[in-house]
């Protein structure tokens, strides 16, 4: 059987690499594409050169359509800031798209909710099996725990993470505010100053950019009795290109619609 071909979008950045050298080893899917942004100084590169790896033949280039024309999978680990073109891109095209792209607006999300009645599509803010499980077992903490226990949140990434809250952050904020029946009136970002005592529904979201961290999350469940820490650490980038890859492969042939990381993992 001929291989699923996946074009990557956002291929000159760290994950994009990391996926290039996941894509070189898979049996089941190769690279078709590797686009990066207009203006990039390495557009013409092989990408995997670019990537530390073998040469490709795969060019580094700014023609989203091509790529397109050319992959049956998209994987978009670009900026927020090209992601509406991307996913019009996709939908004109009628290409499956995996989004792991963050920072993205509620604007943002609607049009990939729309998009997922023509195209499938996963979207999800973590690609990493680890942190998937994290958002489950955070959510089997959280329904048992509920209001006896003090809830905390912290992400701490590297230095370069423009995003803060991580996109990881917040959708454990959202598992957090569903077992729980909370609220975001429930939530505080950070703290500084003088504050009231703390509430007893209170989730608080601290953030760390610092380093060269690939990717850490904790939530804190706390008691005057006991303490109660739920913790992934990335260790290297290729956790997160191995799910994306698994989506992207999940995503070949399917039908339209909006998938996440436990469709993908079975969960």
């Amino acid at each position: 059987m001929s291989k699923i071909k996946v074009g990557v979008i956002g291929a000159g950045g760290r994950m994009g690499k990391a996926i290039i050298q996941v894509l070189s080893l898979s049996k089941k899917s190769e690279l078709s594409a590797a686009v990066v942004r207009e203006g990039a100084v390495y557009a013409g590169f092989d990408s995997g050169n670019h990537a530390g790896i073998k040469e490709t033949g795969i060019l580094l280039s700014t023609d989203l359509q091509k790529a397109c024309e050319s992959s049956d999978v998209l994987i978009d680990f670009s900026t927020h800031t090209g992601f509406e073109s991307i996913l019009n891109a996709a939908l004109s095209n009628r290409k499956p798209l995996v989004i792991g792209t963050t920072g993205l607006t509620d604007s943002d999300k609607a049009l990939i909710h729309s998009a997922a009645t023509s195209i499938p599509i996963v979207f999800s803010p973590n690609m990493s099996v680890g942190v998937n499980l994290l958002f489950k077992l955070t959510e089997i903490a959280a329904k048992v725990l509920d209001e006896d226990f003090d809830v905390e949140v912290l992400d701490i990434h590297h230095r370069h993470k423009k995003d803060a809250p991580s996109g990881t952050a917040m959708y454990l904020k959202e598992v957090l505010l569903n077992a729980t029946k909370r609220t975001e009136s429930n939530v505080i970002y950070g703290r500084h100053g003088m504050y009231p005592e703390r509430d007893q529904k209170e989730i608080a979201m601290h953030t760390m950019r610092a380093g060269e961290v690939v990717g850490e999350h904790t939530v804190y469940f706390l008691s005057s009795e006991e303490r109660i820490e739920i913790t992934h650490k990335a260790q290297d980038r290729k956790t997160f290109a191995t799910g994306a890859v698994k989506a992207a492969e999940f995503l070949h042939g399917k039908s339209k619609g909006l998938y996440n990381m436990f469709d993908v993992l079975g969960i």
